[in-house]
């Protein structure tokens, strides 16, 4: 039986969205340190190897895949909270692969696409604002725009009083800091992405790098291959689904559940 091999290192089109800085400028640094590394007979090969990925352009561009050590070294170059959320994903990241090759799970979704259980794959609107720099919430749902976000058939809210320990222990993820945690379906962020595409505003802030992120995760298992277009029923049960919101109210040590 030929053995599962898969390659222990992270793009770093990825190590810059997590730390939330511009791709050109985290290969400035790799570039930097790699020389740095040459000039004290220490292997670069061991933090970072060079690669190259192609754009939406098809044409191709370069890129590192970064192993834990370089991880590693990254995230000592990194100060306060920025440096303990990299530390945390990048663990989580090669956690998730060491179980791949211990047969233990399937392969993972990319971080910023959750399994909300009964919800299905989502997609945090702060984790696309996050990769895109673009507000969806308020923007690309509001009811004047003919190509909106439809409640209930593209994303969804959940609220739930309660402490982020407890949701995560239940979900797996952080419910954030928000009264209520909005998401996108899978076809909700294809959606997201057209409607950005075809905005005259917008469609300038998206990157090449952040579509191709997005939508490759979204080719990852759990894209459920859903229709972009909505069946009459969806239609015309929109308005009894658009927003499911479930709150936890706490007065007086009675829990009241308001839908």
């Amino acid at each position: 039986m030929m053995e599962k091999a898969i390659e222990q290192t992270l793009d770093s089109l990825e190590v810059a969205k997590m730390i939330e800085k511009d791709h050109k400028m985290l290969l400035r640094d790799l570039r930097r340190y790699t020389n740095q590394f040459n000039q004290c007979n220490i292997a670069p090969v061991d933090f970072f190897n060079e690669s190259n990925y192609k754009d939406k352009k098809g044409e191709i561009r370069p890129c590192y895949r970064i192993t834990k050590k370089g991880c590693e070294f990254i995230a000592h170059k990194l100060t306060g909270t920025k440096g303990t959320i990299f530390t945390a994903r990048y663990i989580n990241r090669f956690h998730e692969m060491e179980d791949i090759l211990n047969g233990q799970q399937e392969p993972e979704l990319p971080w910023f696409i959750r399994d909300f259980k009964e919800q299905g794959k989502i997609m945090l609107f702060r984790d696309f604002k996050a990769i895109t720099g673009i507000e969806l919430f308020g923007v690309y749902t509001a009811w004047e725009r003919p190509d909106k976000l439809v409640g209930g058939l593209d994303y969804n809210g959940w609220g739930w009083k309660c402490d982020n320990e407890k949701f995560k222990a239940e979900y797996g993820f952080d419910y954030g800091d928000e009264p209520c945690m909005h998401y996108l379906y899978i076809r909700g962020i294809k959606k997201a992405i057209r409607a950005i595409e075809n905005d005259s505003k917008d469609r300038k802030k998206l990157s090449s790098e952040a579509r191709r992120m997005i939508l490759e995760g979204i080719r990852s298992p759990g894209d459920k291959k859903e229709p972009s277009v909505y069946t009459r029923k969806e239609l015309d049960t929109e308005k009894q689904n658009q927003i499911q919101i479930t709150l936890i109210l706490n007065h007086n040590g009675i829990e009241t559940k308001v839908c």
